[in-house]
């Protein structure tokens, strides 16, 4: 047996700030853009010349970044997701885990004794009006979410069969680059992104870039609202994507339940999460985002059959739950004819 398992889980946030740094010092945009030598870098970037090759030689083993002799270039993974040209581009998101998540995890060992959230630290009311009264943190929560559009939108266009859909409504959904992406991937379809008030703006720059010489802003659009007390739009599919792990169970119950009641007969509710297994022995991932939910809003992540149960509770057919990746469970539920 060997400790080395215990060393690498220890020394991870290692590589996790490597990743940060990377970000915030705009090195991965720089390096997507053109390759260059270390002496390049550490002048550009004002970097100290006896800890450069050290980082870059770092991100090299991490396989972010390619060496060829003097010369660093971004590496595939790199060159996907983090150079901001591209459309798969997920560096917001990961900046978000930097700024917001890690400081929070710090604080771990306290908050395992108090149980006390973010949330309630600040009160609800408070943190919602900070969140979107300060343009640039709006912003910023706005880039974070745009990652889970990329990271999710390929497979719930491709896991799940759209072609007998003809709308569909994002509830929650940001400033709408799932919406986009859905609508894009499907030409037939037409989306609604509906969320608070102040995201409307960051929606309507964002199509202006994602439409391009589409019709894609003829086939989305936004409606501001609270999916607790407003009306929702009339579409055959409500998606309920990254939503329901930031409330109690109370809360998530209403919300399928208001989805049950304003969807048509026929109509799908899509309902997406890092669930947990529901033996609790498998799912780091869900089992640690569950933390994670619970430091920061006081809710927490659930297990696929806790989905399924409250799906059914409000009426909803249910079909077998799909992995839309490793880290992300889909559930269906369909409103009897």
């Amino acid at each position: 047996m060997s400790a080395t398992p215990l060393v690498r889980t220890a020394t991870g946030f290692f590589q996790a700030q490597a990743l940060f740094a990377g970000i915030e010092l705009g090195l991965f945009a720089r390096i997507c853009g053109a390759p260059s030598t270390a002496e390049e870098i550490q002048r550009e970037f004002g970097l100290h010349p006896k800890l450069t090759s050290d980082y870059l030689d770092s991100l090299v083993a991490m396989d972010l970044l390619e060496r060829n002799g003097s010369a660093y270039k971004a590496g595939p993974l790199t060159a996907t997701y983090l150079d901001p040209r591209q459309p798969e581009y997920i560096g917001g998101f990961l900046a978000h885990n930097q700024r917001r998540l890690y400081p929070a995890w710090g604080k771990l060992p306290d908050f395992l004794r108090s149980g006390e959230s973010l949330v309630q630290q600040l009160s609800e009311a408070d943190f919602t009006e900070g969140l979107y009264a300060d343009p640039a943190r709006t912003r910023h929560f706005a880039d974070a979410m745009d990652g889970y559009a990329v990271l999710l939108g390929r497979p719930l266009a491709e896991r799940y069969a759209w072609d007998t859909v003809k709308s569909f409504t994002d509830l929650g959904g940001c400033r709408g680059l799932l919406t986009m992406r859905l609508a894009a991937a499907h030409p037939h379809l037409r989306g609604v992104t509906f969320d608070l008030p102040p995201l409307k703006p960051l929606f309507d720059e964002l199509i202006e870039k994602e439409s391009g010489e589409s019709d894609l802003r003829d086939r989305v659009s936004y409606q501001a609202g609270s999916f607790f007390t407003d009306d929702l739009p009339d579409t055959q599919v409500y998606i309920l994507g990254h939503v329901l792990h930031d409330w109690v169970d109370e809360r998530r119950r209403a919300l399928v339940n208001r989805a049950f009641e304003q969807l048509p007969p026929g109509g799908t509710l899509l309902i997406y999460d890092s669930m947990i297994d529901d033996e609790r022995r498998d799912a780091a991932f869900g089992l640690l985002m569950s933390l994670n939910m619970a430091m920061i809003s006081g809710s927490s992540e659930y297990t696929v059959a806790e989905g399924l149960g409250w799906l059914k509770e409000a009426g909803f057919e249910v079909r077998q739950p799909v992995a839309l990746n490793e880290l992300s469970t889909l559930l269906i539920g369909d409103k009897p004819v």
